[in-house]
């Protein structure tokens, strides 16, 4: 059997209790006393008595009820209004959920331990709220890096990140859509494949900043001067991709080109500095040029590489014979590369006049490749391609090496001082490499330094002013001879070329082609031989063909000639037998 322990509040319930009991007896008590008077004769005495005993038990009475009402009050202070209280902060909490209510706890008896209690049961309910508000909020923020890091794998998936725009991957699922619909919409697509002209020489001459600068700003004229409906990608260095989804016409492309070209063309400000920029754009059709997307990129860029061809900063359509024309390149590309280790590369040797004895004075080395199956191919038609895939590099260093060893081998055999030109591409003459390449062949063949003549063109020195004087001080510090090959068809500063130090320059035949004839060119030629003379340099005329020529030469003072009057270039056995 359950014992209930003798608590305050116990107490307090047995106190009204007892008050309450004892009132009741009082109460019985007197009526007991009048029943019992209200039976005896009656006489004054006992009226007296009986109005006594009334009197008390109205007061008696009175003092049970004010007990009774003081006691009502005590008990809604101690019981009835703490549980109010309690029922009241129940609610707030079960309609909020505001874990942070708490009840005052006014008393040490159960109500006070039910109070405690309940705010204890709230405390750790806060706390359980906290820890679950820090796990949503935790959970939410690896959702919200979850999203960015799928957006950032999107971007590095799908984006360039430099210029922002698609890659080649978004580009190629946009454009197999985009042939779906036209396929169902029997609708024009266009594909166009654009290079940024000369953009390795910013890269060289500014830096890869510069560069990358240049490559935003070229992004985002293009980006202006297409269609919303239009896509523009970035395939990676200076090369991109557009796509035209809905073409009205084939000539509408030809418009866009017309275009980005003219938007691409005004100037750039980069490091500083302001910038022309040019852009070649091969295009393709769809359906004309190609069903499937590869064929349609790959025709583009046939295209584009006809335009550069053509001079760069226009655009080409695609033509089937621009196809054969790519395949014959690829085939020369790949018979280039072999050429070298099979030994089909051959030189030959244009001798070296002096224009007062017609003395052979030296002689130029010039490559012919010895084709197995077509026979010897000027230079003109491989020369540009081993100077744009690299091969030119090797392929100049065994120029370099032979030519040094064919005139070491005439100079003891004949007893002479003969120097050999050898030609450098500007390829060869920007690279790293160069005065180590050039002073290693030397040391191999044991060539005498100043009999070694490098020519380079107006062009490659031009290109890079500074760099160039500076390759030219490290290579005559060898001891080698230099030489501006072709003068008068470039873009020559007199200004800069006085600080190259150089030995000679070559008047190109353009203008000894008709100094007998046309008075211009013989002032044009006086005027060069004028400016080497000033620079104490030689002059030396290229592609003299009559003795008029020569003499009109000689009377204005250039020193030699090379051209057919003399001899055309020939392999070294029959060099050897003009000596």
């Amino acid at each position: 059997m359950l014992r209930l322990r003798d608590t305050p509040v116990r107490q307090k319930l047995m106190m009204v209790m007892g008050i309450t009991t004892l009132a009741a007896v009082a109460a019985a008590l007197v009526a007991f006393v009048v029943y019992d008077q209200m039976t005896l004769p009656a006489h004054d005495e006992t009226q007296n008595r009986i109005a006594l005993y009334l009197l008390a038990l109205t007061v008696l009475t009175a003092f049970c009820g004010a007990t009774t009402l003081l006691l009502a009050d005590r008990l809604q202070h101690l019981i009835s209004t703490p549980l109010a209280k309690l029922a009241a902060a129940a609610r707030e909490v079960s309609a909020s959920h505001n874990f942070s209510v708490r009840v005052p706890v006014t008393s040490r008896d159960e109500i006070g331990t039910l109070t405690t209690a309940f705010n204890e049961m709230l405390d750790q309910l806060q706390h359980t709220q906290g820890d679950r508000e820090m796990e949503i909020h935790e959970r939410q923020n690896a959702e919200l890096a979850l999203r960015d890091s799928e957006d950032t794998l999107r971007r590095l998936a799908f984006y360039d990140q430099l210029t922002g725009l698609p890659n080649r991957a978004l580009f190629d699922d946009r454009l197999e859509l985009a042939l779906v619909q036209a396929q169902r919409g029997n609708r024009v697509v266009g594909v166009m494949f654009i290079d940024l002209d000369r953009f390795k020489l910013i890269n060289d001459s500014l830096g890869h900043s510069a560069g990358d600068e240049l490559l935003r700003g070229v992004a985002d004229r293009m980006r202006g001067a297409l269609r919303r409906s239009d896509t523009l990608a970035r395939l990676g260095g200076d090369e991109f991709i557009v796509l035209l989804p809905s073409l009205a016409d084939t000539a509408d492309a030809a418009t866009v080109a017309q275009k980005i070209i003219r938007a691409v063309g005004i100037p750039f400000m980069v490091a500083q500095q302001e910038w022309y920029a040019t852009v070649s754009i091969g295009i393709s059709l769809f359906p004309n040029d190609g069903t499937d997307a590869e064929t349609l990129i790959k025709n583009a860029d046939v295209a584009m590489y006809r335009a550069k061809d053509r001079g760069r900063d226009g655009y080409e359509m695609y033509t089937p014979e621009l196809q054969e024309r790519a395949m014959r390149r690829v085939t020369l590309e790949n018979e280039l590369r072999m050429a070298l280790s099979r030994g089909e590369f051959v030189l030959h040797y244009q001798p070296l006049v002096d224009l007062d004895d017609s003395a052979i004075i030296g002689a130029e080395a010039l490559l012919r490749w010895q084709h197995p199956a077509r026979g010897l191919i000027a230079p003109g038609d491989f020369i540009p391609v081993a100077e744009e895939t690299g091969l030119i590099v090797p392929i100049g260093q065994w120029v370099l090496r032979t030519a040094c060893l064919a005139a070491k081998t005439w100079n003891e055999s004949s007893g002479k001082n003969l120097r050999i030109a050898v030609n450098l591409t500007t390829r060869q003459f920007q690279h790293a490499d160069l005065v180590e390449q050039v002073k290693a062949i030397l040391d191999e063949t044991t060539l005498t330094p100043n009999l070694l003549e490098l020519e380079i063109t107006e062009h490659s020195a031009m290109s890079d002013s500074e760099q160039t004087a500076e390759t030219l001080r490290e290579l005559k510090a060898l001891g080698v001879r230099l030489s501006i090959d072709d003068f008068g068809i470039g873009y020559s500063s007199l200004g800069t070329l006085k600080r190259f130090p150089l030995d000679s320059l070559k008047i190109d035949r353009t203008f000894v082609k008709d100094i007998a004839t046309d008075n211009r060119d013989a002032a044009l030629v006086q005027a060069i031989v004028a400016i080497g003379q000033a620079l104490q340099v030689r002059i030396t005329a290229e592609g003299v063909e009559t003795a008029e020529q020569s003499q009109i030469l000689r009377d204005q003072g250039c020193d030699s000639f090379q051209g057919f009057l003399f001899s055309k270039a020939v392999p070294a056995a029959d060099f050897t037998k003009l000596l």
